[in-house]
């Protein structure tokens, strides 16, 4: 019997949590579901918790850091039990230590790969994306995501040597071995490959981060950007920083990987992520299925854009059931939908 290993990504904890993550659990849990009736699966889940977002919000709360992250991943892992899910790991990169061990390792490997080096750096940085952008990205002199205008930092940090995996991670994607569905996020993915890449900034100052983050390894002055360690958690969540036996297993075993996510994260996920496993010399994930957004009057429904709804509310209204039907009938895989929780209702009928 073969094996595979199913992610969703790894949400911010500074709001809590909203039908659009929802989706994306639920989505996770019907294919785990589906290949356990042939396969050994496995389904880890888990919060992103080091994170400027949630300082900034912790900080706009009035409460410490620790104890506003602490309080909110618990409601994110206790949606387990309203939605049905089958949950095997749920990953905590703040408190979980097999994380912080993790990254640690695979830092120490893309140092030893010649990938790292420092330089003084000058951009425009989203902190709801938290990535830098390019003028010609931004939209009207705003992050095309949130609609935010980015703020200029300049700072010495620690960059990864991204340009050198382009061609690798552009032969994967094209010649199937990396499979990114749909077309439409493939060809994407493809065409930002084709037009460059550049070397990525991969810490932050301990003070612009307000000392929160995993500290680089010997640079106690940088703390590791937070979507490369973020991003890590696949791994680590299989005890990789201690070689324990189900990263053996799931992660460098012949059974896929599976990555689920968002339309707004496929280029960490489908460009950063390959690269990163190259330099370490790790397997790459097999599949990278991507889904659009549930928007409700035109919105992304987000915790930063504002549009919100509560999942557990809406299943205490009408029922699991219903609402993992709802889910997937509203917003089939890539197929962003504009109906808001406000049409549920006419949705049953």
């Amino acid at each position: 019997m073969g094996t595979a290993d199913i992610t969703t990504t790894i949400p911010y904890v500074n709001a809590r949590p909203h039908l659009g993550f929802a989706l994306e659990l639920v989505q996770a849990d019907v294919l785990a579901r589906h290949l356990r009736r042939r396969e050994d699966v496995r389904f880890q889940a888990g919060t992103d918790e080091n994170s400027l977002k949630n300082v900034l919000a912790a900080e706009a709360a009035g409460v410490g850091v620790q104890e506003f992250v602490d309080g909110l991943a618990e409601e994110f892992s206790s949606l387990a039990g309203p939605l049905s899910l089958s949950v095997d790991d749920f990953i905590r990169t703040s408190r979980d230590p097999r994380h912080r061990a993790g990254v640690e390792r695979l830092w120490r490997a893309w140092t030893e790969s010649g990938d790292l080096y420092r330089r003084h750096y000058t951009g425009l940085y989203c902190i709801g994306c938290e990535q830098f952008y390019g003028e010609e990205e931004l939209a009207g002199g705003r992050c095309p995501e949130h609609g935010t205008v980015p703020q200029r930092v300049s700072e010495e940090n620690w960059f990864f040597r991204l340009s050198r995996y382009a061609d690798r991670v552009h032969d994967l994607i094209s010649s199937g071995a990396l499979r990114i569905e749909p077309a439409e996020r493939r060809n994407e993915v493809l065409s930002f490959i084709k037009g460059g890449l550049d070397d990525v900034s991969v810490s932050r100052s301990t003070g612009r981060a307000h000392g929160w983050g995993i500290p680089v390894p010997g640079d106690p002055d940088q703390v590791i950007y937070v979507w490369w360690d973020a991003l890590c958690n696949y791994v680590t969540a299989l005890d990789y920083g201690n070689g324990g036996p189900d990263y053996r297993r799931w992660w460098e075993g012949d059974g896929r990987r599976i990555h689920l996510l968002g339309k707004g994260v496929v280029r960490f996920h489908a460009v950063y992520w390959p690269a990163m496993l190259l330099s370490a010399g790790l397997p790459l994930p097999d599949e990278v299925l991507v889904h659009g957004y549930l928007t409700a009057g035109g919105q992304k429904i987000s915790k930063s854009g504002g549009a919100t709804a509560d999942p557990v509310d809406l299943v205490r209204r009408y029922g699991v059931d219903a609402v993992r039907w709802w889910l997937l009938r509203e917003v089939p895989k890539a197929v962003p939908r504009r109906r808001g929780p406000g049409q549920f209702i006419p949705g049953l009928g």
